[in-house]
């Protein structure tokens, strides 16, 4: 019995890597480039944090740099990326924008939610653009999303001592930072979250708090809610993933593919990142990402941009800081 067991224990595991050597072999690089950087305050950079395309159109997201003082959305088409991208006009104030995604002729955009102070709900936007076939402004609307991703970690977690450290704690320490935002693989109006933090662990948190805790170990949290802007956001469910102690900075579904691209990175500020393939349905989760391959030369890869009429996608990559001066490159298309 022990010989049969042995036997199909080696069987899945094997199953398993051919699964995802096929995933990983059917992404292949096929360009390079660079989007261009602008001017503020004398400093050129280029702070992109999310990515939308919706009828021919690329939506660029920024986070604004230091102190979110410049978030915008820039409107482009793919073959002008390398091209300055125009300015696109919006209603609503939203800084540290972090996550953008599209369903239909809508653009949803996350800010990062990770402020815990009571004045700051410039920071706790999830909004939704509407746009007509030609990329033009239609209409805006929003909601302050943070305390829905607060109840569904409750629900999820429990009120527990890792939950009350998260609520009180600013993103990069170890509280809420929301840095991915990607359609569900279960269709409608469904957003899924990718949390850069918290992760999912009992000893996970800022060593200033508590010397044994760290900011380095857990799981990463997906949060799948329904129509969080316009339905009721109370309906949700929590998935984990094993990234090796990361957190997500981008997400993407990607329908032909059946499954998730995502960008990973750690919680603190470190020049680490790496690029990972999740299943849904087998909740399964493999890295695609190589040592010394293209994704790795990336300075500070942040979106995932699905291209399906192409049946491309690409990642991009912020350029911003004295670490990303001088790059090759700011976006990678793989082909998939």
């Amino acid at each position: 019995m022990k010989f049969f067991k042995s036997i199909l224990i080696t069987c899945i595991l094997l199953s398993f890597h051919a699964y995802a050597d096929v995933v990983v072999k059917s992404l292949q690089q096929i360009k390079t480039g660079s989007t261009p950087l602008y001017r503020y305050h004398d400093k050129q950079l280029q702070d992109l944090s999310g990515s939308a395309f919706v009828n021919g159109h690329v939506y660029l997201m920024s986070d604004g740099g230091k102190n979110s003082d410049f978030p915008e959305v820039r409107i482009t088409t793919l073959d002008k990326l390398e091209s300055p991208a125009y300015l696109f006009q919006r209603q609503i104030i939203q800084r540290d924008i972090e996550g953008a995604t599209q369903i239909g002729n809508s653009i949803y955009i996350t800010s990062s939610m990770s402020q815990i102070n009571e004045d700051t709900d410039d920071y706790r936007v999830l909004s939704s653009i509407r746009v007509n076939d030609d990329g033009h402004f239609i209409s805006e609307s929003y909601t302050y999303a943070r305390d829905v991703i607060i109840s569904a970690m409750k629900d999820e977690f429990g009120d527990n001592a890792w939950l009350r450290r998260v609520q009180v704690s600013f993103g990069k320490q170890g509280g809420i930072n929301i840095e991915g935002l990607s359609v569900s693989h279960n269709g409608g109006d469904n957003l899924v979250f990718g949390l850069r933090s918290p992760l999912w662990d009992k000893n996970f948190g800022s060593p200033q708090l508590d010397p044994s805790l760290s900011l380095k170990k857990g799981l990463a949290i997906l949060i799948e809610m329904s129509d969080p802007i316009g339905g009721n956001p109370s309906k949700s469910s929590v998935k984990r993933l094993d990234l090796k102690g990361q957190g997500i900075r981008g997400i993407e579904y990607i329908p032909a593919m059946k499954g998730y691209v995502i960008i990973s990175g750690g919680v603190e500020k470190l020049n680490e990142y790496h690029l990972w393939f999740y299943d849904p349905k087998k909740e399964k989760v493999e890295k695609i990402s190589q040592p010394n391959d293209g994704f790795s030369r990336l300075c500070r890869p942040e979106s995932v941009l699905n291209l399906p009429e192409k049946s491309t996608l690409i990642i991009l990559s912020e350029e911003s800081g004295k670490a990303c001066e001088n790059v090759e490159f700011n976006y990678i298309e793989y082909q998939y």
